[in-house]
């Protein structure tokens, strides 16, 4: 595929360059598809599919993103000549909400979330036959595809983390006590009103945050993109996670850790220096853990929480990190994974305590 000239995204034009050549190529080259999961919940997921594709790349987003929000990206992998599948998890984007209320961020089994993407992998598979695979997940997304990495049911040969979800940032709050309020809350609202969750302490519904006050990007032209195509698909907006969400991130999260020893292929995972909403140190822990060699982290210094739609001078850097990797997985100084023969637990139980109490811990949690 011919390369195309991109505008810098505080070039005025970078505005006009998305409305005239991305979205025409989203709504163009891109399927929307349905799959209803044996729970009955249809699931909506996306694929780019050209006919000369060199690879098939698997998006797991993180928690709040719908597809749509992926468009740049997608449009930057078509460039490169891949088949790309975006997936919206359960309870987001246009899949199937799981609450009263639609704006609610809620699971009742992280597990769900692993079974969904296997789902979704092997439903790409078919349509797109007998050619590599590689995985790109974001956040959240980052601990759904660790888990599914780990039980080696798929056709992956490498993958990138971009601030994978693999540690809670909890701000003020102990860990401890935030896990211990997240379980005990959703304990509660089990018993009271096991049909109607409860958003998690300081958690409200979908509001757009004003730009000076976001802590995921530097980019204004992004982040406005973002909250524009919110606005103009509401039924994609999804406000805070609920109790039972919170709970099972940090069920998640463990589990990741204790069963990260078991993932086989290369991963490289992305960091955000600047993040605010993930905790950077358990993707340290993670990469530890790794048996392959080649699996190390790149710190994006400066950079916030969302790469894929930060300023260039970072986003830049995660692409040619991307595009790197997938082309050749290279031997690398630094971090030395180690290979763990740590049994895993029970990722999907609520079996220790949850919760936060601190603004910044709800404003982190909000944004996973």
């Amino acid at each position: 595929m011919t390369q195309q000239s991109v505008p810098a995204d505080n070039d005025p034009q970078w505005l006009r360059f998305y409305l005239q050549i991305i979205t025409p190529f989203w709504q163009q080259q891109v399927q929307t598809l349905q799959l209803v999961r044996p729970d009955k919940v249809n699931l909506t997921w996306y694929l780019h599919q050209p006919e000369q594709a060199k690879a098939l790349v698997l998006i797991s987003p993180g928690r709040v993103e719908a597809g749509l929000k992926y468009q740049e990206l997608v449009w930057w992998l078509a460039q490169q000549d891949y088949a790309v599948a975006v997936l919206d998890h359960r309870g987001q984007g246009f899949s199937d909400r799981l609450s009263n209320n639609p704006h609610h961020g809620h699971i009742d089994q992280f597990e769900d979330f692993v079974t969904d993407l296997e789902a979704v992998a092997a439903a790409a598979t078919e349509l797109c036959p007998q050619m590599p695979q590689y995985l790109l997940a974001h956040s959240m997304g980052g601990a759904i595809a660790s888990l599914m990495l780990a039980r080696g049911n798929h056709k992956i040969e490498k993958a990138v983390f971009s601030a994978p979800m693999l540690g809670l940032d909890t701000g003020r709050t102990p860990k401890w006590l935030a896990q211990t309020i997240a379980v005990s809350g959703a304990l509660l609202n089990r018993w009271v009103q096991p049909l109607k969750p409860w958003y998690f302490i300081g958690m409200e519904d979908y509001r757009t945050v004003p730009f000076d006050e976001n802590e995921l990007t530097h980019s204004e032209a992004r982040y406005q993109m973002f909250r524009d195509l919110y606005d103009q698909h509401p039924q994609v907006q999804l406000g805070g996670p609920t109790f039972n969400w919170v709970a099972q991130a940090f069920a998640a999260v463990r589990a990741a850790q204790q069963q990260a020893a078991q993932i086989s292929i290369p991963i490289l995972i992305l960091q955000a220096g600047a993040d605010t909403i993930v905790d950077n140190q358990g993707q340290r822990q993670f990469v530890q853990q790794l048996p392959h060699a080649a699996s190390r982290i790149e710190v994006i210094k400066g950079a916030r929480h969302e790469l894929f739609i930060e300023a260039d001078p970072y986003r830049q850097q995660a692409l040619t990190h991307i595009q790197a990797w997938f082309n050749q997985v290279h031997p690398y100084k630094g971090v030395s994974p180690l290979s763990g023969t740590t049994d895993c637990g029970s990722m999907c139980t609520i079996t220790s305590v949850g919760g936060n109490s601190a603004a910044t811990w709800r404003s982190t949690v909000s944004a996973m």
